[in-house]
């Protein structure tokens, strides 16, 4: 179907009739490309006729059919252009408006951000972000986002999907492998419109820098990662091979990573339960957790992209991950105490001491893209085919000792997993906007087997087939005076069938039909931007989510999906206020059949079992709708020499819970979780002479209530770089990097299920000294331009 498809675009490519449309490139005062330049064509009295926005080459095209008038060139730091459509020869040269930079302005420091209905475009070619490492580390400082632990978050939106030049990341370690200095701009979309799955609540697409030139080139990197706390040593090497000639552009990528994870915990509960004589039992556990994990692998890529003619592209690329090696140990030491309310001189004490080996292997782990992108005539197609399949098998061994009598347990988990998806998107003018319309299709099939030995727990195996159809369609317009508006609606249809092999009275099938409107709008006075969006989302629970098996994790928990699941249903509205260097950002949101993790008291059904007391870990959906405010300010000035990036806002999570207690008369009690949590991101940069940077940035989180925990603990990770590059272009750059110096990350939680309550404290190995080595020759970036299909459903089967 694509050969076909692949020959009638081409055989079309030549059929575009000569009209007077006006074509011209926009340049800065250095003579460099400039993208997403406002080009407005006006008549002698300033009325607007049609418009254009400049592209990555800095190349726009105006289509109407009137050649008399006035151009209108606009874009946020430079000064304004008016040129009589009898002067326009084609190019524009751009000044910048130091006065709108408020004259401390550096040349070249500023990142320049940018609103749209939905999003904010922030310019990191050129400026103090290009030399902050890893594109990683660089995204912790974009207006919009932050850093969490180890995970990027956009503000008040969680976990974004991240593109790469369109192509959705599968494996977010990616972003520690390309390096910021690749990077042209970054588009953080706070209100992901139709034309994205309607479970992604935020997006962060990376456009890399287009270079010009032919033949190899390469470049190299090497890492070393010491683990400060425990002593672990993580090295890793990427080198990155392209090769260009003439329209045809092939890459490929090779990487070998290890990495050492740690988890310390010291998690005591406390759960209440009537025994079979009516009274009220008490059941304590102090424990303490330490669980490895030591994981090494490689990482290989190779794909091409062929330019076939002016506006038709076509392009393959492959992935592949190969899991040398993964080991999880784990240590747990538990002092069980259960006595009756009333009786508590006669205490039953119980003390245990577990060790737990885990192994995991991938047999194969595959994945695929294939694209065309192009135009004929004025309609844009922009198709893309997936797949993915993927094998894991995971074994642990448990020996326990309880009060002096030793068992052994041995569990294993298999899990096979094919997912095919394709994507279609047109777009052609409508008045004096853009309308995009298309499918998106996806189909996935997972097979999952658990048991484990010496142990009262029903073995399991399962077969998931999910089926997705979309439809979308999005309309933007640009009307003058009045701003930017962009409405899209999707539609999903999503059946799923979940088969119990063992038990076929559980086999459940459902199918959903829903439709998720989205709204945007943007306008500009002056140095003043403002945006205004509005969407309906939805989360679906990921496959290990709905799997019903119950997995063993210690002598007192357990875990277990839930096939009932509905999906949660989020309406969100954010308004982003913009002004030179300072942006506020604010949203709301509802969450109806909130998605989470519960507590319960296990039952086996089963009266002679010695399992109670035990707490089982099961994902329910919440009863009780949630409120979610945020607000965040963030101030990206320049002073010479110093760029400081500053954020600082609060979340707050209003939630109320109907607890079932049997230490209350009325056997339930209320509780409220409404203390909001403060956050600042604090980042500080110098560039000094010859080549070197030296960085000092602090993340803040204060305690307070998310979801049904509560945060008592402040944390505070505080971090130092320095940075010297050689050669041209800086093409060598050796950078050292300290996080967490204070060694103040560790987390402390409360969590009140009624009959039972958990306080936790937990330890990562998040104090941690990186140094990088890389190296480029011949700079050449890929021009591969897949998007992908169905990326949203892929990330949900790898949970």
């Amino acid at each position: 179907m694509m050969i076909s498809a692949f020959a009638m675009m081409s055989s079309l490519s030549g059929a575009n009739m000569n009209n007077p449309d006006i074509k011209g490139t926009v340049l800065t005062p250095e003579g460099k490309p400039m993208s997403f330049v406002n080009v407005v064509l006006l008549t002698a009295d300033s009325t607007f006729v049609q418009g254009a926005t400049s592209d990555e080459t800095g190349k726009f095209n105006i289509e109407t059919t009137v050649n008399d008038g006035i151009l209108k060139i606009s874009s946020i730091g430079y000064k304004t252009v008016y040129i009589k459509m009898s002067d326009f020869r084609g190019v524009i040269m751009m000044e910048e408006d130091s006065q709108m930079l408020d004259e401390v302005t550096v040349k070249a420091q500023l990142p320049k951000t940018k609103l749209t209905g939905n999003s904010m475009l922030t310019s990191i070619q050129g400026s103090v972000l290009e030399k902050s490492g890893t594109a990683k580390e660089m995204l912790a400082k974009v207006p919009g986002m932050t850093q969490k632990g180890d995970d990027l978050e956009v503000l008040g939106k969680g976990a974004p999907v991240f593109y790469i030049n369109g192509r959705k990341v599968t494996d977010t370690d990616e972003l520690k492998r390309l390096r910021s200095e690749e990077i042209k701009d970054v588009e953080v979309i706070t209100n992901p419109g139709a034309m994205y799955d309607a479970t992604v609540s935020a997006v962060v697409r990376i456009k890399t820098i287009r270079r010009q030139g032919t033949g190899f080139g390469y470049d190299l990197d090497l890492n070393d990662n010491s683990d400060l706390l425990y002593g672990y040593n993580d090295p890793s090497a990427t080198l990155n091979l392209r090769y260009r000639h003439k329209s045809f552009d092939l890459f490929g990528m090779v990487n070998y990573w290890k990495w050492d994870g740690i988890q310390d915990s010291d998690p005591y509960q406390q759960s209440y339960l009537k025994d079979k004589n009516g009274n009220l039992k008490t059941i304590e556990q102090d424990m303490h957790f330490r669980h490895d994990t030591q994981s090494q692998g490689m990482n290989y890529n190779l794909g091409f992209n062929w330019q076939l003619a002016e506006n038709h592209s076509v392009g393959m690329r492959f992935e592949t991950k190969d899991i040398l090696k993964t080991r999880m140990p784990m240590t747990a030491e538990t002092a069980s105490r259960q006595w009756i309310v009333g009786k508590e001189g006669e205490v039953l004490s119980e003390e245990s001491h577990s060790t737990q080996y885990g192994r995991h292997k991938a047999p194969y782990n595959v994945q695929g893209n294939a694209y065309y992108n192009g135009t004929v005539g004025k309609l844009g197609i922009d198709l893309n085919l997936d797949f993915i399949t993927y094998k894991t098998l995971d074994t642990e061994d448990i020996d326990e000792v309880n009060n002096g009598i030793a068992s052994k347990m041995n569990s294993d988990n298999h899990n096979k997993s094919h997912m095919v998806a394709d994507k279609l998107v047109l777009s052609y003018p409508i008045w004096k906007g853009q309308l995009q319309a298309g499918t998106e299709m996806s189909y996935v099939r997972r097979k999952a087997q658990y048991q484990i030995s010496n142990i009262l727990l029903p073995a399991s195996q399962s077969e998931v087939k999910e089926r997705n159809i979309a439809a979308f369609a999005e309309y933007a317009v640009a009307i003058p005076k009045a701003g930017y508006f962009s409405a899209g609606l999707r539609y999903e249809h999503v059946g799923f069938d979940y088969e119990d092999m063992l038990h076929t009275a559980k086999t459940i099938s459902r199918y959903d039909n829903d439709f998720f409107p989205s709204f945007s709008w943007a306008n500009q006075w002056g140095a003043v931007q403002a945006s205004l969006s509005y969407s309906y989302k939805t989360m679906r629970p990921d496959f290990q989510m709905l799997d019903e098996s119950i997995f063993y994790i210690n002598s007192y928990s357990l875990q277990q999906g839930n096939p009932t699941l509905k999906n949660e249903k989020n309406q969100q509205i954010g308004l982003n206020l913009h002004w030179k260097y300072l942006n506020l950002y604010t949203s709301y949101n509802r969450i109806d059949d909130g998605i989470n993790n519960w507590s319960f008291l296990y039952d086996s059904g089963n009266p002679e079992d010695d399992m109670q007391g035990v707490v089982l870990i099961k994902t329910i959906n919440l009863e009780n709708p949630i409120s979610v405010k945020s607000a965040y300010l963030s101030a990206n000035p320049t002073f010479g020499c110093y760029s400081p990036n500053w954020t600082m806002g609060f979340q707050q999570y209003k939630m109320n819970n109907t607890l079932a207690d049997p230490r209350e008369a009325t056997g339930q009690r209320e509780v409220k979780y409404h203390r909001p949590m403060f956050i600042m991101d604090l980042n500080n940069t110098f560039r000094l002479k010859h080549s070197w940077q030296l960085e000092a940035n602090l993340n803040a989180v204060t305690r307070g209530d998310y979801m049904n925990m509560r945060i008592i603990s402040d944390t505070w990770d505080l971090g130092f770089t320095v940075q010297k590059c050689w050669l041209k272009n800086d093409a060598l750059c050796l950078r050292a990097s300290l996080y967490d110096a204070l060694n103040k990350t560790a987390t402390n939680i409360e969590m009140d299920c009624g009959y039972y309550l958990l306080h936790q404290k937990s330890v990562n190995n998040r104090q941690r000294l990186n140094i990088s080595l890389r190296y480029t020759f011949n700079a050449q970036q890929s021009k591969y331009k897949g998007t992908g299909a169905g990326k949203e459903t892929a990330g949900r089967m790898n949970k």
